[in-house]
């Protein structure tokens, strides 16, 4: 609007740029105001999904945790899954600078801080190294 209260100009959705119109269409679906009921449905069973996958994870862990530590369980023999993550991980890494970061300040923290400290223990660390 300009000065005097008039519309001074009028811009419509197909004058937008094309990811602003990529961008506004995805958050439209992700919030469910595209396809009607199916698209709430399908992320209705996409959350209860993750809901029930958290879940799944906490009750693995808790029927494999070690006596009196929070950390992971003992890794099991078979090391060949622990390889396989590593490739994704550093791809991720590179990819998502935030992410890398964090991982490296981890990795720094575990290696360094937490070895042999009482609080290392206590995460399970020492149980990790075999």
């Amino acid at each position: 609007m300009d000065a005097a209260g008039s519309v001074a100009r009028r811009e419509t959705f197909a004058d937008r740029h094309w990811i602003d119109r990529v961008v506004g269409f995805g958050i439209s679906v992700h919030e469910g105001y595209y396809f009607g009921l199916m698209n709430q449905l399908v992320s209705l069973f996409a959350a209860l999904g993750l809901i029930v996958l958290a879940v799944s994870a906490a009750v693995m862990w808790w029927r494999r945790r070690p006596a009196r530590v929070l950390g992971a369980p003992p890794p099991g023999r078979d090391l060949h899954a622990g390889r396989i993550i590593v490739g994704p991980a550093v791809l991720l890494a590179v990819l998502l600078p935030s992410f890398g970061a964090t991982a490296v300040i981890m990795l720094i923290v575990e290696k360094t801080l937490l070895r042999g400290s009482r609080a290392g223990a206590w995460l399970g660390l020492a149980a990790r190294e075999v």
